[in-house]
């Protein structure tokens, strides 16, 4: 089945008909986004019940069962015959299957989460939650982390706090205490085709009623800003011997004002640009490295792949996060853990190349002769920047 979803994977696909400046403005971080689409054909096949057959049978570390009814959620190696006959018992007998990080069994998800990764900047992670009918699959809770919540089949009726119970941080979980609603609700039922974004700390849960549901979160593995901060703490504290001396001799009787007054100065000194934006290349540069490669087609085009000719058809490969710099007389383009240089007379070709869909090898723009279009071509091949289309 043809989804409008997958036919263009992007953000703006994503949350269609919101706007991004919208979103930027009203919801990122700020509160929950429901969009009803009434449009069940619009995640298409993106993700059926033959492909969680498959996905269970390919054998993930493990699977977890939740159901609110009894406040019970276990986690069971799924390739084991115990395993796989718990599972189906329990989705049987009305328990929620859960199974994470499908996005690295399933090319159609990570394309999704590599796409979003390069045009957001943040890292992204799926789960499935496959509920039969009746089911309840958690009890109210928050996450520390964003979510979007794509309904691909059948339906759920979500209650979602709208006040933020809690604006956690990296690492922080809820409690056992609390988990009940308070305060005004928002209920609704979610449909095939439709999606919810929710904001870490709204408290939130849902639930089946006759009909069966399957929807695929996509959690938001974000950056922080406080990461930033502390890099550029720690860099001023090695650039300045004096920020690693101790406290003076009798600090805790001479008074407070001496000691607020080093902070501030310190805390002056670190912001200047010199120090700072040496620290902000660096945290780009470790970012790169933490957001997830697509290598495939590679391993065939050094095996089997053809010499490349000027009619070929090529095209930039899409998921890819990377960032290029000027560096004296070169282009500098980190990707991974690589820094690949071209002499910046490329510079045009690679705007265009690592920009453009689908372009024969002939079009590469920039005074450069057929061989070297075709040497240039090979290169961001080999390096996974560009694909044969």
């Amino acid at each position: 089945m043809t989804s409008p979803f997958m036919e263009n994977p992007s953000f703006a696909s994503l949350i269609d008909p919101v706007t991004e400046e919208e979103f930027r403005s009203r919801y990122w971080e700020q509160q929950p986004l429901i969009v009803h689409r009434d449009n069940p054909r619009y995640y298409g096949d993106l993700f059926t019940l033959r492909d969680v057959d498959q996905t269970l049978m390919r054998s993930p570390e493990y699977v977890k069962m939740s159901d609110a009814v009894v406040k019970k959620s276990t986690a069971y190696l799924a390739p084991t015959t115990p395993g796989l006959e718990t599972v189906v018992s329990e989705l049987r007998n009305g328990s929620t299957l859960v199974i994470d990080h499908v996005e690295l069994r399933e090319p159609k998800l990570g394309l999704i989460c590599r796409v979003l990764a390069q045009e957001l900047g943040h890292r992204f992670q799926t789960n499935l939650y496959l509920t039969p009918p009746d089911g309840k699959g958690s009890i109210p809770h928050w996450d520390n982390h964003d979510v979007f919540i794509l309904q691909v089949l059948g339906s759920k009726r979500w209650t979602i706090e709208k006040e933020r119970r809690a604006f956690p941080g990296k690492g922080d979980k809820m409690g056992a205490a609390g988990r009940e609603f308070r305060g005004p609700l928002n209920t609704f039922t979610l449909r095939q085709g439709d999606i919810i974004y929710i904001p870490r700390g709204f408290v939130h849960a849902a639930e089946c009623r006759a009909e069966a549901s399957l929807h695929i979160t996509i959690g938001v593995v974000a950056f922080f800003f406080e990461d930033l901060l502390y890099a550029t703490i720690k860099a001023a504290i090695q650039s300045d011997e004096r920020l690693r001396q101790a406290l003076p001799l009798r600090f805790m009787s001479d008074g407070r004002e001496n000691l607020t007054k080093s902070v501030q100065l310190a805390l002056q000194q670190a912001a200047s640009e010199t120090l700072v934006s040496p620290v902000v290349d660096l945290h780009y540069d470790q970012l790169i490295q933490s957001h997830q490669l697509d290598v495939s087609g590679q391993i065939s085009d050094i095996i089997e792949g053809a010499p490349l000719e000027l009619r070929d058809i090529v095209g930039a490969r899409r998921g890819v996060v990377s960032t290029s710099q000027i560096v004296k007389d070169a282009v500098c383009i980190k990707v991974g853990t690589r820094s690949i240089t071209f002499p910046d007379f490329f510079r045009e070709a690679l705007e265009f190349a690592l920009r453009t869909p689908a372009f024969a090898v002939r079009d590469v723009p920039g005074d450069l002769e057929d061989e070297e279009k075709i040497a240039f071509i090979e290169r961001l091949i080999a390096e996974g920047l560009v694909v044969r289309k």
